[in-house]
Formats: structure tokens, C-alpha cells, sequence
């Protein structure tokens, strides 16, 4: 499977988009959410530069990509900007999501109230635990068996899955979901997944990230002072 998200054609974006300019795009509508106040406000590519670190040609060139946006003298309208970009990262309509794991990892992303914020409702839960199943996790979300997660995910219309599984169980899960029919994953399983056909994997491995911290504080020009 290609690592370049496709995007509809109803969208009149590019069918092919790289990994980093979407994360890019994320981090521009955040930024925007931040500036947003009186109608018929303006921003530039400066300004956002300033506020996400990436160059202003960088900015313009992956805006250029959907489209034309702002005017020259004048800038970007930052509500339009805001409400384009949610609607290319498909953020401008709700996303219902089901967790797979309700551990200890689980427990803490149903708790985690950012979601909701970005347009992410978690919706449902699975286990295969009996002290778990039948519970109900923070905020009321209802624990069910792995074994309903095609019918539950059929009645709640669940189109993203949060795996947070052991890795021992991961790639069976990542199996059940696909058959689910949910054909967007984010994986929190440290371990290297293959996805099946039509479904699209997104790993975060929270040790490779402290890792590379950890690594940044070992090769310091000061490391041999600690």
C-alpha cells in the first residue's frame, strides 16, 4: 500500500497528498484556531511561519496545493483558511471512533477530552477481559467484546479504530478491525503492523518517541556535565 494518503476527487484536492504536508496542514489549522476572533480577520504566510516554524514559501506552496487562498497585499481571511483546511482534513463533519484495548493505555485516551475538540467521538470500546466487558468506561462509553465489534461498529457507524492493544494481540485485532469494516486505524501497539488491503495504518510508538529524546539528551553538547 502506498504511505500517501489518497483523498476524494469530491474534495477537488490532489488524489495523492505526502505524509508530512498533511501533518503540516494540521498544524496550520491549529495555529489558525488560535488567531480566529473577529470576522474578516487576517493573516499572512509570515505570520503563520512565526507560529509553526516552517517557511513561509513552505506554507504557501502546500496551500497552493488545494487551491488558491488569500490575496496578495492582503492576506489569508483566517476563518475561510480555517474552515477550507477542516474540510480537507475532513474535520468539518464528526468522526466516530471505537477504541480497541480499554487498559491502562485505553483507559487514559477515553479520558482524554482533546477529541472531542478536533471533531473525534469515541463512541465505543472493546475488551476481551470479562472484568472489563459490559462496563463502562469514562465519560459513558460502553466496554463490549471484541467478538461485536463488526455489529457494533455497523450501528454506531465507526469509521476510525484506536488500537491499543498488547502486541501479542495486535495484528489479530488489526484483522478484526479491517473485517469490521473500518478502514482507518491508529495503532498505539509498539510493534510493526501489516495492514490489510484498504485499511490505513497510523503508528505512534510512545518508547521510539522518548527514545529519540533520550538521544538528544545523550549526544548534547553539555551530556558530559550531567
Amino acid at each position: 500500500m502506498s504511505d500517501e494518503p489518497q483523498l476524494s476527487r469530491a474534495a477537488a484536492v490532489p488524489r495523492r497528498v505526502p505524509n508530512p504536508t498533511v501533518g503540516r496542514l494540521s498544524v496550520y489549522a491549529r495555529v489558525l484556531a488560535s488567531l480566529q476572533g473577529d470576522e474578516g480577520a487576517t493573516t499572512s504566510s509570515g505570520v503563520l511561519g512565526e507560529r509553526t516554524g516552517f517557511s513561509a514559501a513552505q506554507i504557501r506552496r502546500d496551500l497552493a496545493l488545494f487551491g488558491q487562498f488569500g490575496t496578495r497585499g492582503r492576506g489569508y481571511d483566517i476563518s475561510s483558511l480555517r474552515a477550507r483546511l477542516d474540510e480537507i482534513l475532513g474535520v468539518h463533519v464528526a468522526r466516530r471512533v471505537a477504541l480497541v484495548g480499554s487498559g491502562n493505555l485505553g483507559t487514559a485516551l477515553l479520558g482524554y477530552t482533546g477529541f472531542r475538540e478536533h471533531n473525534f467521538e469515541i463512541v465505543a470500546a472493546f475488551d476481551v477481559a470479562p472484568s472489563r466487558v459490559g462496563s463502562k468506561a469514562p465519560g459513558g462509553v460502553p466496554i463490549h467484546h471484541l467478538d461485536d465489534l463488526p455489529h457494533v461498529a455497523s450501528a454506531e457507524n465507526v469509521e476510525i479504530a484506536i488500537l491499543a492493544v498488547p502486541v501479542d494481540a495486535a495484528q489479530a485485532t488489526l484483522n478484526a478491525i479491517a473485517r469490521a469494516g473500518i478502514h482507518a486505524v491508529l495503532n498505539f501497539a509498539p510493534t510493526r503492523l501489516e495492514a490489510p488491503e484498504g485499511v490505513r495504518l497510523r503508528n505512534v510508538d510512545l518508547s521510539v518517541e522518548l527514545e529519540a529524546l533520550s538521544f538528544y539528551l545523550a549526544n548534547s553538547p553539555d551530556a558530559e556535565d550531567r
